[in-house]
């Protein structure tokens, strides 16, 4: 099957900007007649407690909480619009890239048997609110993960920031032409926030921002971690395993320490991808490297994230689209170093994303990391964010940015997982996140109280 282009971008939130106080009241409860028996295994409780769904500065918050099926089930109720509107919208555009209903299919029937049961349930509870097939929405969590991604993230600690706190940002790049072609709405019309809070002792609550019909690209739990990933082109790659926004999903709900997180990330490995993995209790982070059969994991001081033309930044770890170990490098350019002549000359071709451009990608990032080291926190993160996005800190960048108008940001966030502030900007119609107001909560204060807070 054939790869498709998506783009994921680098984050949010211009510190700058005062965001409005939220006063989400009461939100929308909802009142729903249960599909199954109340004895079946999948409800575990008789009402739907505190679930809710608010809509605040254009963005849509939702509460979940009880089985991975009731979840699911909640989920597919309170967004049942806007997930048929993004259905057809995705659907359509993986067929303008060639890839047919039936593809999906196929794919979703090699990857199955790696998939959580909790995320089937959760499928399951989605579809069955929705009254669709299964296929239906399990083709879009296997969809998601085969797909190319432009990207970024970070995190820093210690002496990287202001408080010695860790702050994880993350920026999500794709094409902001997708439309639903019977209502001509733009998937990004309908952004959404999931705040999720399992029921059993041995699940994590969780947050992750998406779009209705949507699925994980990356979030934070209440046990201080948080996980973003960035798709990294390579030669070793098996559709046997298990679906990248299943093994982000699965890591949410699940890990307790980074350690926890990369175990679920590298096992049953698919494609190329980078990922950081913060843990806020300790604090530190890692940036990890995969491809179908290898990994590398590493933090700010192993060798791997000095090799020339690639530096080290103490208390930090970021990424974009490339490799940094050089083991892992020769899975997908010839050169080690992006920044090769020959790489220039691609840019003559119709090479999608030359390295050279991927490459000062991640040295526009992290020259903005050194322009804010030592005062890093979630508002100059994000200010910094931003600025990259805009053509900041390398000139460069700022050429490709005005060449290459596909560059475009779907969400960008910056989170404190240790407090649970929480900071991101969605994408509205043709306009890119970096350019959009910055929406503010905390995270563990909304599963205390039931409501955004």
């Amino acid at each position: 099957m054939n790869i498709w282009r998506k783009s994921i971008c680098v984050f949010i939130l211009f510190s700058f900007i005062l965001t409005p106080c939220i006063q989400p009241g009461l939100g929308t409860q909802i009142q729903l007649t249960k599909p199954k028996q109340s004895n079946d295994p999948y409800i575990q409780s008789g009402t739907f407690e505190n679930v809710r769904r608010w809509d605040i500065q254009d963005i849509t918050i939702v509460y979940l909480n009880g089985s991975f099926y009731e979840m699911g089930y909640q989920l597919g109720s309170l967004i049942q619009k806007e997930f048929t509107i993004n259905k057809r919208a995705f659907l359509n555009f993986y067929q303008e890239e060639g890839i047919s209903f039936s593809d999906l299919i196929t794919l979703w029937q090699k990857q199955k048997q790696f998939v959580s049961q909790e995320s089937i349930d959760y499928m399951r509870g989605t579809a069955d609110a929705l009254g669709i097939s299964f296929y239906d929405v399990a083709c879009i969590w296997i969809a998601e993960g085969a797909a190319y991604s432009r990207c970024s993230s970070l995190a820093a600690w210690g002496e990287a920031t202001k408080d010695g706190e860790l702050v994880h940002m993350r920026s999500l790049e794709f094409p902001l032409t997708i439309k639903d072609p019977v209502s001509n709405e733009y998937v990004q019309n309908s952004p959404l926030i999931v705040v999720a809070d399992p029921s059993g002792d041995e699940y994590n609550a969780f947050l992750y921002p998406t779009f209705a019909g949507y699925v994980v690209e990356d979030g934070i739990n209440e046990m201080g971690i948080a996980v973003s990933n960035m798709w990294s082109p390579n030669n070793d790659q098996t559709e046997h395993g298990a679906p990248m926004g299943v093994r982000l999903f699965e890591t949410l709900y699940k890990a307790d320490t980074a350690e926890d997180a990369i175990s679920i990330l590298t096992r049953d490995k698919t494609f190329g991808y980078n990922f950081i993995v913060s843990d806020a209790k300790k604090p530190h982070a890692f940036a990890v490297e995969t491809t179908a059969h290898q990994i590398y994991t590493g933090t700010w001081d192993n060798p791997s994230e000095s090799y020339f033309p690639f530096w080290e930044i103490k208390d930090t770890v970021r990424r974009t689209n490339c490799f940094l170990d050089p083991s892992m490098a020769e899975t997908q350019r010839t050169y080690y170093n992006p920044n090769h002549i020959s790489y220039w000359m691609s840019l003559l071709t119709d090479e999608p994303d030359p390295w050279i451009i991927v490459w000062n990608h991640y040295k526009a990032l992290s020259k903005g990391i050194e322009s804010q080291w030592g005062k890093l926190d979630i508002n100059s993160t994000t200010y910094m964010v931003r600025q990259v996005y805009h053509g900041g800190y390398d000139l460069l960048w700022k050429f490709f940015l005005q060449f290459r108008t596909d560059w475009t940001t779907w969400w960008q966030w910056v989170a404190c997982p240790a407090t649970g502030e929480f900071k991101i900007a969605f994408a509205d119609g043709p306009i890119s996140a970096h350019h959009n107001t910055i929406f503010s909560f905390n995270f563990l204060e909304t599963i205390k109280n039931h409501r955004p807070v």
